[in-house]
């Protein structure tokens, strides 16, 4: 009895200490004034009941219930109420209407079709759910970058398996992600190119210039050196930061021993934490030596990256948490890949970048809302850092923090 007392409280929105629950109260509130009008809209259609199907649906206040009524002829389905559709999901089940035309084994498609339930889709349906998908990828695409000054510019690729003439083939796929003055992040620029090559990336480049890209000051990407040259030349007085993530992977693959290797990246990550810009170059350049002294070809490379690696630390440091890496555009590869791995491999390019471009929309409508980005106070012209308080002996400190680190990971392995 206490259990169905307790489960009634929790409907009308009050919780058993007497209090009330606004959401809870707002979710019940909308689940009838929802249930309300798909009833209302059906009895109009004038064709007997056959009971109800319930589905979710996720709102602001909480998930509530829908009891969708079911029809004996025919079929209803409250458009004006709830989409069916989701951006990617109508990319996805464009995809498999591609697959399907293009001559895909049937038992792979439906396979596909049946983990994200559009067995029974159409593909009239699918037309024209894409043909306004497409236009917002489209401006995504195309926009005009005129209106804003970008300082930051973060750059990756992706590849993503393809059908061209026949045969399926690794494409990839670079985007951009620019941060505004505002201190608000946006996907800028999206194409799918035959290779991440030097010409792929300066025509990429150029075209977001035509669009009206400007201002950039830095550009972070990984070391393909296409991708550098090409910033060099078309992005002419920005700096370029070498991914200090990418940094510790290639010093850890060029070491010859792994427990070398993973003492150098230790070392690396003890100078990077530091604050004061003196202070991280004092205690990088004690990681190449101890470096040198165990493996010379890794601090080679150590030494080489030593500028582009440090160029984030002329910004402002309340930045170098995401300037120094690229994890910007691989926290949205991340997303990339767990919606085209449902397709496996893409029948067109067209249905590629379909499906990317609604993910990089959406990406934007959730950035567009977040607030733990940069301060836009310090993007401002003119904004002056305040100086750290000098730390005696801050210098010694450090050299002993990075050899420590150093030494310890070698004896741990």
């Amino acid at each position: 009895m206490e259990t169905v007392h307790e489960e009634a409280l929790a409907a009308a929105g009050t919780r058993a200490d007497g209090t009330i629950d606004i959401n809870a109260a707002l979710r019940s509130l909308l689940e009838g004034l929802l249930n309300a009008a798909m009833d209302e809209q059906a009895s109009e259609l004038g064709v007997p009941r056959n009971g109800y199907r319930e589905r979710s649906l996720d709102t602001c206040v909480g998930t509530v219930t829908l009891r969708i009524p079911k029809l004996r002829e025919g079929s209803y389905f409250p458009e004006d109420v709830v989409s069916r559709w989701s951006r990617t999901d109508t990319a996805l089940a464009s995809a498999i209407c591609d697959m399907w035309a293009a001559g895909v084994s049937t038992r792979k498609v439906e396979a596909v079709a049946a983990e994200m339930g559009v067995e029974s889709m159409s593909r009239s349906r699918v037309s024209r759910l894409c043909a306004g998908l497409d236009e917002e990828v489209a401006e995504l695409r195309g926009c005009d970058l005129s209106s804003a000054s970008w300082p930051y510019l973060w750059l990756d690729a992706t590849y993503v398996p393809c059908r061209e003439a026949g045969a399926a083939r690794s494409t990839a796929l670079v985007t951009a992600v620019a941060c505004s003055l505002s201190g608000r992040r946006r996907v800028v620029g999206l194409a799918c190119v035959d290779a991440e090559s030097y010409l792929s990336w300066r025509d990429f480049l150029l075209g977001l210039r035509r669009r009206g890209l400007s201002g950039v000051r830095l550009v972070t990407s990984d070391a393909h050196e296409g991708l550098a040259r090409a910033v060099r030349e078309v992005l002419v007085g920005a700096a370029w930061q070498r991914c200090v993530a990418h940094l510790e992977r290639n010093v850890r693959d060029r070491c010859r021993r792994r427990d070398v290797g993973d003492a150098a990246v230790a070392a690396l990550k003890a100078a990077l934490s530091e604050r004061d810009p003196a202070l991280v170059r004092a205690g990088y350049r004690r990681a190449c030596e101890l470096l040198a002294a165990a493996d010379p070809r890794g601090a080679e490379l150590l030494e080489g990256a030593a500028p582009s690696a440090l160029a984030y630390l002329d910004f402002p440091r309340e930045h170098a948490v995401w300037v120094r890496t690229n994890n910007v555009c691989e926290r949205m590869n991340c997303e990339i890949k767990r919606r085209t791995r449902v397709v496996q491999v893409f029948p067109s390019r067209e249905s590629l970048v379909r499906l990317v471009g609604a993910v990089c929309c959406d990406q934007n409508d959730a950035w567009l809302s977040a607030t733990n980005f940069i301060d836009p106070r310090t993007l401002a012209e003119g904004y002056e850092r305040e100086p750290l308080p000098e730390e005696p002996g801050g210098a010694e400190r450090v050299l002993r923090l990075v050899g420590e680190a150093f030494d310890r990971k070698l004896r741990a392995a």
